[in-house]
């Protein structure tokens, strides 16, 4: 499964859904994604997290296996960044990579870095809200 998200600024996020994990791609190699204020990104990715892990749930950060703020490419031997803005705003930034590529995968999500990335986009979605 493959699902394609554009933002405020007309950037692009391509999730791509497997057995045991979900990606993320752009084709810029950093970038600030900003989603709709009418749009709840933890419940989209919630809905599609339960197709991959059907026990899903999100769940407060609670050791080093499930901080999300980066995550180890083998094949690039570096690592990846994630981080939550304020006002719905998403910032990645790809492993190093040396060329210009078509897509490049910015961060890869197994079940824990996704629990507590939904969690944490949850409690910042509801005091927007508020």
């Amino acid at each position: 499964m493959e699902v394609t998200l554009t933002g405020k600024n007309n950037t692009e996020l391509t999730l791509k859904v497997n057995r045991s994990n979900i990606e993320v791609y752009s084709e810029l190699p950093q970038i600030n994604f900003e989603y709709s204020d009418s749009f709840s990104m933890s419940q989209f990715l919630i809905e599609i997290a339960l197709k991959v892990w059907k026990d899903f749930k999100p769940k407060e950060a609670n050791s080093f296996s499930s901080d999300y703020c980066e995550f180890y490419d083998r094949k690039l031997d570096n690592n990846g960044y994630l981080e939550i803005l304020q006002n719905k705003t998403l910032s990645f930034e790809a492993p190093y990579v040396e060329e210009k590529q078509k897509q490049y995968l910015l961060y890869r999500f197994n079940k824990r870095k996704m629990q507590s990335f939904c969690y944490d986009l949850a409690q910042l979605e509801k005091t927007i809200k508020n």
